[in-house]
């Protein structure tokens, strides 16, 4: 009995190692051999176009060939200035010339560094650009542009004519061609009213807006805070004014406006004609705004008055004299030979009553105006869109499409519409014998530009 037991117990531990050794069975594996990745490393100069932190990917336009490429960033990957400090990636933005290293099988990026054979510019204003001629104007100089030249105003891309000479910009260059245009301050937009009586005059705004007064105007101006400066004739005054970027500030010149004064001459003789800015007066009272005025009195018999009086106060009297032709006479024989020419008096005549002035001087002939040598015989269209109002030079010329005689250079198109965007270009005209026809972009309604 106790040997049955003993084989038993015997029997039931084989049976529970041989169950042992089934489930638990280890594989080893010999000769295994460790596998190394090889990565090939790029190097590309490009223009970053789009840096998306959310996705982290970052956009390159390739300065050589022009090609469009992505690549994967990460925050390891380091970001270089020219002199090799590491800046971050918060210092490269949007048309940042670079040198770019990459994985070619991965893409993913190494390293970033800044191209030192890139020129940057900063501060720039009166830029404009011309890509029909594939050139760019500053402060006097021209360069080549690039033909895949881009613009932004910070993440949003624009079209180069968009960018006005009025904002500030930085320019990129490299191998000789502009390749990038960054707005730093970009453009507003200035509207006057109630200027009837500066209509003719000038208007100065910002830092270097002198443009004319006209009766309906809408002048782009860099953004910031400013003294408007107004003034026609001798008269002038001034305003505050802010402008931010790309909405219009209208300016009420109620306040302002050139007084108006009246002038009573008290003339010797009696039967003089008076003449005021040209103009023949049906008597001897002249009303109109404050300023300085041309004046001519003549009479037969007596030398003519030729001079100016300034209208400085709302009531003005002047006593002017004139001189028997005899005075004249006896001075000129004194000095000069009979001669045919008729001579006037050149003497200074002030009048004593009132606060103005009246100053008699030589009389000068003035040559008729004649046309600008800039102006063309050519035409300018602005086509499109139909129906907006087209300013040009802040000066507005009508409803498009709209036809205006052709002036060589540089000029702002701003394109106003009522519930819209208002929106400018830049466009060169030059003296090719042809007419330019010029179709813009539909304008942006305020509802579709508060949902983006």
């Amino acid at each position: 009995m106790r040997k049955k037991l003993i084989l038993l117990t015997i029997l039931c531990l084989v049976l529970l190692l041989v169950g042992c050794d089934t489930n638990t069975d280890v594989k080893v594996y010999e000769d295994t051999e460790e596998v190394t990745v090889t990565h090939v490393e790029v190097e590309r100069t490009a223009v970053v176009t789009d840096i998306d932190l959310e996705t982290n990917i970052i956009s390159f336009r390739d300065c050589i060939n022009t090609e469009d490429f992505q690549l994967i960033y990460h925050g390891g990957v380091s970001v270089l200035n020219t002199y090799g400090r590491d800046i971050g990636i918060s210092g490269i933005g949007n048309g940042s010339v670079v040198d770019v290293f990459y994985y070619s099988d991965t893409e993913k990026i190494v390293s970033i560094t800044l191209n030192d054979k890139t020129t940057v510019l900063k501060g720039i204003t009166k830029f404009s650009a011309d890509p029909n001629s594939g050139t760019a104007k500053y402060k006097g100089t021209s360069c080549s542009l690039w033909e895949d030249v881009v613009a932004y105003d910070g993440d949003k891309l624009l079209d180069i004519k968009e960018v006005n000479t009025e904002d500030q910009v930085t320019l990129s260059i490299f191998g000789g061609k502009l390749v990038s245009v960054v707005i730093e301050l970009g453009h507003g937009y200035v509207r006057l009213v109630n200027q009837d009586t500066y209509v003719g005059g000038m208007v100065e705004i910002g830092y270097d807006v002198i443009v004319p007064v006209t009766s309906d105007m809408l002048v782009a101006v860099r953004e910031g805070k400013y003294t408007l400066r107004i003034y026609n004739g001798n008269y002038s005054d001034s305003k505050p004014v802010e402008v931010r970027k790309g909405k219009e500030v209208t300016v009420d010149l109620t306040d302002i406006a050139i007084p108006t004064g009246t002038v009573t001459f008290n003339i010797t003789p009696a039967d003089a004609t008076l003449y005021v800015n040209g103009e023949e007066q049906d008597d001897f009272a002249y009303t109109n705004l404050y300023g300085t005025y041309s004046i001519r009195i003549t009479c037969e018999g007596y030398n003519a008055f030729n001079g100016s009086f300034k209208i400085s106060q709302p009531v003005n009297t002047f006593d002017i004299e004139l001189k028997e032709n005899e005075d004249l006479k006896e001075t000129t024989e004194e000095t000069t030979e009979t001669t045919t020419e008729t001579t006037e008096t050149t003497t200074e005549t002030t009048g004593t009553t009132g606060s103005g002035d009246t100053t008699q001087e030589n009389t000068t002939t003035e040559k008729p105006g004649t046309e600008s040598s800039s102006t063309t015989s050519n035409t300018i269209t602005i086509k499109g869109p139909a129906g907006v109002g087209v300013y040009v030079d802040g000066d507005y010329v009508g409803l498009a499409p709209v036809t205006i005689p052709k002036v060589v250079g540089t000029h702002t198109i701003t394109l106003y519409k009522t519930g819209y965007l208002i929106k400018s270009y830049t466009i060169t005209a030059v003296d090719n014998g042809e007419n330019d026809e010029h179709t813009f972009p539909e304008l942006t309604s305020v509802f579709d530009a508060l949902e983006e």
